[in-house]
């Protein structure tokens, strides 16, 4: 049985005009190291930032619902200024993007780490039923 001849297929090599160009990786790749290594040095049972950071971002959820978040933020210890507050009032719900909600939710998730209330502020928000979250739309 004989094939049809087989056509070549595009590559670096034969497509003209493309240039493909490798960037330097070693710094994410260090970086996930540093994770894995943080992960493995917890002791059992110890919540680290990515315990906390993979359960906000768990089922698609951008942040808890205001009321809840306001509790959370209420009780971050040593608030400075440099801490972005929630989008507390409904305008600013409205006009705050998802994804710029989640950041500020990972800031506040990183101020109860540096602040040594992580362990609580993991239990609180393992606690939330899935509807007093937020959802990415989809």
């Amino acid at each position: 049985m004989s094939s049809p001849r087989a056509k070549p297929r595009p590559g670096p090599t034969s497509t003209p005009g493309v240039e493909v160009l490798e960037k330097n990786s070693e710094t994410a790749w260090g970086l996930f190291h540093a994770l894995q290594e943080e992960q493995s040095r917890a002791p059992p049972g110890e919540v680290t930032l990515v315990d906390v950071l993979e359960l906000i971002r768990r089922n698609n959820r951008i942040c808890p619902k205001p009321s809840v978040w306001k509790k959370l933020y209420d009780y971050l210890p040593n608030k400075t200024p440099q801490l972005v507050p929630f989008p507390g009032t409904a305008q600013e719900w409205t006009m705050t993007p998802p994804l710029q909600k989640r950041a500020r939710l990972r800031q506040h998730i990183e101020w109860a780490a540096a602040q040594g209330v992580l362990k609580q502020v993991h239990k609180a928000l393992a606690a939330l039923p899935e509807e007093k979250w937020d959802h990415m739309a989809g």
